[in-house]
Formats: structure tokens, sequence, C-alpha cells
């Protein structure tokens, strides 16, 4: 299955893989702000990235807003800072799957997370949720995730 782009009460959602044959040229025609749920993405390969970052070219410094990310989107907005604009930080994680692990009992979960439990002041209840198996505090796997939620 490739990507499949459908809309819905002023949001557009992504599903599938973004892969070789992931065509973002539709989205181009979306008004600004445009907000993209993520949460049907199911992988993400190295072509499929070329093309969203093609997309985020083409897409300019007009506001577009990433809901519902899952870890594999998550990830890539993480380590490619193309992917959250291109001359100007114009795109913007509104929530997220972001993965966490706790050091007492070894689980690992992820966890939705929004912008507004990180910034601009850190909500550490909400960032250091309870391991739902031995009731411990977990933490991030990776804290340098929480940067996607970056301004």
């Amino acid at each position: 299955m490739t990507m499949k782009i459908t809309r819905s009460a002023g949001v557009v959602f992504l599903s599938g893989v973004i892969d070789e044959s992931a065509d973002f040229s539709p989205l181009l025609q979306e008004e600004a702000p445009l907000s993209l749920n993520l949460s049907g993405v199911e992988r993400v390969n190295s072509v499929g990235l070329r093309s969203w970052m093609r997309f985020m070219v083409q897409w300019g410094d007009k506001t577009l807003k990433y809901l519902e990310c899952p870890v594999v989107v998550s990830d890539q907005i993480a380590i490619i800072p193309a992917l959250r604009g291109i001359k100007s930080r114009s795109a913007h994680v509104i929530s997220a799957m972001i993965p966490y692990e706790c050091y007492a009992c070894q689980h690992q979960e992820d966890f939705r997370v929004t912008d507004s439990q990180v910034s601009p002041q850190p909500d550490p209840k909400a960032l250091n949720p309870e391991c739902p198996k031995c009731k411990e505090e977990m933490e991030l796997v990776n804290p340098g995730q929480l940067s996607i939620f970056e301004p």
C-alpha cells in the first residue's frame, strides 16, 4: 500500500507508506495553514522522504501543522530539519507519539505528547508518565526527540 490522501473537517489525512510512489503534489493546492494528520502513516522510506522534502521546498514558508505523528514520522522530523521548513520553521508539530521506557521493569511504550506539554514550559507530569506495568516513572528513550516541538 502506498500513501493515501483524504480530507475531513479542514484536516488532510495521510495514511499508508510514504515511499517511491508517494505523491505530495495534491497538497500544493491546499490553503495555508495546512493541517496534516499523519496518524495513519505506517512507514517512511528514503525515496518517500525525498518526495516529502521536495514538497516542503514547493510549499515554501507557508504554515504547516503536523498532527498525531506516529513514531516513524516523529523520528524523521527529529533528524531532518528540512521537514520543519526550508527557510524558516514554518512547519509545527502539534502532537506526536514519543517512545518511553521504564528502567524499573524495561517496559517500552509510545505516549502522545503535545506541543503545549513541552512549550513554553515543560510539564514534568505529562512528560514523565507512570509505567502502566509497575507504576514507576517512565523516561524518554531519546530526550532529544522533544526538539520536534520547538517553535
